[in-house]
């Protein structure tokens, strides 16, 4: 199976983005697989389609970097804005280029506080559309985070059981905790892709600056 694509770094969290979304749930799982085999560095694969504004993400989640990654491929790097569908979005997002080069995404959230956000133990679970993500505290995340450390797959693993309780039907969940790191608020982010059964330890979540590495 021939494809074209080109991987993307949104800040962190590199992102393969194919070109075309003509192919089959299980064809997107074979490329996802040979992807990421064949890139030890990318986290996630999307798919945009050369029909209109679309990206699908290889698992149907939602992703902010891989949405911005598209943005970028759709406008050709050049200032601007534009609206496009996202998979696990059930409104259009929207996002653009600024003249400094930033790519930003905007999702619009129609759910009340009380829909969105769940307090449950040391969990503070965001459902948003497409991902569910829990926020931990900075004291209650140390114990992962040393773990993270130590032995990454043990932790990741460890945080994929605790994923597998949240009450989500979105097609991936994530862990993000908090750490101070020279006087600012640092976020680990431990990322499960359900459809695709993904576990990443992400270098970034929703950053700012995008370079680009055509293959």
């Amino acid at each position: 199976m021939e494809f074209n694509y080109k991987i993307l770094n949104p800040g962190g969290n590199k992102t393969a983005i194919v070109i075309g979304n003509e192919y089959s749930k299980e064809e997107r799982k074979e490329i996802n697989d040979k992807i990421l085999k064949d890139n030890p560095e990318v986290e996630q694969v999307g798919f945009i389609s050369t029909d209109k504004n679309r990206l699908d993400m290889a698992g149907g989640e939602f992703c902010v970097n891989a949405t911005r990654c598209a943005i970028w491929e759709y406008l050709k790097g050049e200032e601007g804005e534009i609206e496009l569908e996202v998979s696990g979005l059930k409104s259009r997002a929207k996002g653009g280029i600024t003249a400094k080069k930033d790519v930003y995404a905007d999702m619009k959230v129609e759910k009340g506080l009380s829909n969105l956000i769940e307090k449950k133990g040391i969990y503070n679970i965001v459902k948003l559309d497409g991902i569910t993500l829990a926020v931990v505290e900075e004291k209650d995340s140390k114990e992962y985070i040393k773990l993270l450390k130590e032995d990454e797959n043990k932790a990741k693993n460890e945080l994929k059981e605790i994923m597998k309780t949240f009450n989500t039907e979105e097609s991936a969940a994530g862990i993000i905790l908090l750490e101070e790191e020279n006087g600012r608020t640092k976020i680990n982010p431990v990322i499960w892709v359900k459809t695709v059964d993904t576990l990443y330890y992400e270098t970034a979540c929703g950053s700012r600056k995008l370079s680009n590495y055509n293959i």
